[in-house]
């Protein structure tokens, strides 16, 4: 139904982050069934599995609003991922199938659930990611509040830091 040029034309992931080679279901606003197939010589790293997923789950969220300039269009953002379980490894040559399935869209935040199998086995369960689209400027406005409230919150150096000790002397022994 979607290969990976369409995809390329929804989300901003380009390779090798682009992690969704093909839909083979969308209804819109509904459910989506995504797949990638693992490539290389190494099972694909758990975090991966769960970015890769997150992908799918933004096809369906965006695909009826391409968005492939984040400075312009916006920048996706997960804001939260609940009740994840892992199953097995994807090893290389499998396809692993992503189906997710939307709860709910409010304005540009959306939430998410569903799995990932390869063949008929579970190897990844979301039970829910709440996503959402920001502004560039308002990431870089909250990047700098958090840059600025974590330096005020910091504790001042000490005035000798770095320093190598002093001897103490000894009040010990014989008069000075």
């Amino acid at each position: 139904m979607m290969g990976i040029e369409e995809i390329r034309r929804i989300v901003p992931h380009r390779p090798p982050m682009l992690l969704v080679d093909r839909v083979s279901e969308l209804v819109p606003r509904r459910r989506l069934v995504g797949s990638l197939t693992v490539t290389g010589d190494r099972p694909l790293p758990m975090s991966l599995l769960l970015e890769s997923w997150g992908q799918a789950a933004l096809v369906l969220m965006r695909h009826d609003r391409p968005m492939p300039d984040v400075l312009t269009d916006g920048v996706p953002v997960a804001g939260l991922f609940e009740h994840v379980r892992f199953g097995r490894p994807v090893l290389p040559g499998e396809t692993v199938r992503h189906r997710v399935t939307m709860n709910r869209l409010v304005a540009d935040t959306a939430f998410v659930t569903g799995d990932s199998v390869v063949g008929d086995t579970v190897v990844l369960r979301v039970g829910r990611l709440v996503g959402a689209m920001r502004s560039v400027d308002s990431l870089r406005a909250s990047l700098e509040a958090a840059i600025r409230e974590h330096r005020s919150a910091a504790p001042a150096p000490a005035a000798d830091a770095g320093s190598p000790a002093k001897p103490v002397a000894s009040t010990s022994g014989a008069a000075r």
